[in-house]
């Protein structure tokens, strides 16, 4: 269920995962957020299970349970490279996600150019903040970037594309963040809003 869980968070995001942004204030942070977003993510595995043909289900998650749940519940599972990451839910789909990353234990990727430079140029800790559009529809969902920072500094988005896909990669289940993913638990789309979002089955 962990796995199903992370890969949800995610792709709110996605994160996702992917992605980043400094942990929210710890009165964000609640056990029973948490426990709320771990209850709504269960409805979803029993809808999907139980419910009947053609029946539908809408269900919403506040960015303080997604928060918390990510704190308090997923953060534990996270490859060592990845040192927290938070979301700031906003309209038409947008969200803003903020990753706190380890590049000394993200490593060598495949890609031949970002090695080089998580040798020579990112190492230590940093903090990527990622804004963008989540994309979602007929059951697969990504995350469309628009504009990133790196601690104060902008970074031409290939380069910030690459650091997403690898610590996307890292996670277990991997995946890449910036992919059309299926979701699970028969979800077909998300839809972001100003504080929330809305996940329909």
């Amino acid at each position: 269920m962990i796995a199903c869980c992370s890969r949800v968070a995610l792709l709110i995001v996605f994160l996702a995962l992917c992605c980043g942004i400094a942990s929210p204030a710890a009165s964000q942070i609640t056990r029973a957020a948490a426990d709320r977003c771990a209850a709504k993510v269960k409805s979803l595995e029993d809808f999907d299970t139980h419910h009947k043909p053609g029946q539908k289900q809408t269900t919403r998650f506040t960015q303080e349970e997604v928060n918390s749940y990510f704190a308090l519940e997923l953060s534990s599972k996270y490859h060592p490279s990845l040192k927290s990451v938070s979301f700031t839910f906003e309209e038409n789909n947008r969200l803003q996600s903020v990753a706190t990353i380890d590049f000394d234990k993200l490593g060598a990727t495949s890609n031949k150019i970002l090695p080089k430079l998580l040798s020579f140029v990112l190492s230590g800790v940093h903090t990527l903040t990622a804004r963008g559009e989540l994309v979602s529809g007929n059951g697969k969902a990504h995350f469309r970037l628009e504009e990133a920072r790196f601690d104060t500094t902008t970074l031409p988005r290939a380069l910030v594309e690459e650091i997403i896909t690898a610590v996307g990669r890292k996670q277990n289940p991997p995946f890449d963040p910036l992919q059309p993913s299926e979701l699970f638990s028969g979800i077909q789309k998300v839809d972001v809003h100003s504080g929330y979002i809305l996940v329909y089955q």
